[in-house]
């Protein structure tokens, strides 16, 4: 998998995650044998093992990483934590989890710079141009419409690959959930001419 593909997918495993979509996420890293091989995406697999009370899997995951890349620092760290008490409720795991991610993905998560709707199209609700997927912050925002939005357009050059299908089923589902519409209502397409390459335009459009 190209490390641009391997980085969405994983920032997208991650919201799943968060989202306590444990199967999901599971079934997103694992799709690719190459990613899943990878340590972050067996670092984020030990982490949703540990949200689901299986320890003694997660300590496998991260000794297994520790072996094969021993300066992986959140591993090693993880593991020294296993034997302590718990100080914090279920969800901290991924908290450190996130912080990889978010470094791994440097720039693909910028704030999100919402735009007023063109007065020309009286059904169009909210624009968003992001500078990459619509996640955290863009997705909250997305929610904020929910139940004045019937339908949802995506539109970016992300969807050009047809290796992508398995990040293009799992955004189509983040972004219905957000906004409250049916996967159906969710439509693709090409990014609008002159946007930047691997930015997204998120198009609500009222019922």
């Amino acid at each position: 998998m190209p490390a641009n593909n391997a980085k969405t997918a994983l920032l997208c495993a991650y919201t799943l995650a968060s989202a306590r979509h444990y199967p999901e996420a599971e079934a997103l890293i694992l799709s690719d044998a190459e990613l899943a091989k990878t340590p972050e995406a067996m670092d984020l697999l030990a982490r949703i093992r540990t949200e689901q009370g299986d320890l003694a899997e997660a300590r496998r995951l991260w000794q297994e990483i520790q072996s094969l890349h021993p300066e992986h620092k959140p591993s090693r760290l993880a593991l020294r934590a296993l034997g302590k008490p718990p100080r914090a409720k279920a969800g901290r795991w991924l908290g450190v989890a996130a912080a990889a991610l978010i470094v791994l993905a440097a720039g693909a998560l910028l704030a999100a710079a919402a735009a007023r709707p063109p007065r020309a199209e009286p059904d169009l609700l909210a624009t968003w141009r992001l500078p990459g997927i619509p996640t955290g912050q863009a997705l909250a925002d997305i929610a904020a419409h929910r139940g004045r939005a019937a339908r949802v357009a995506l539109r970016s050059d992300f969807f050009s690959e047809p290796a992508r299908v398995a990040q293009r089923a799992v955004l189509v589902g983040m972004v219905s959930q957000a906004a409250g519409v049916s996967p159906a209502n969710v439509y693709l397409s090409q990014a609008p001419e002159g946007a930047p390459a691997g930015s997204f335009t998120v198009e609500l459009y009222r019922r």
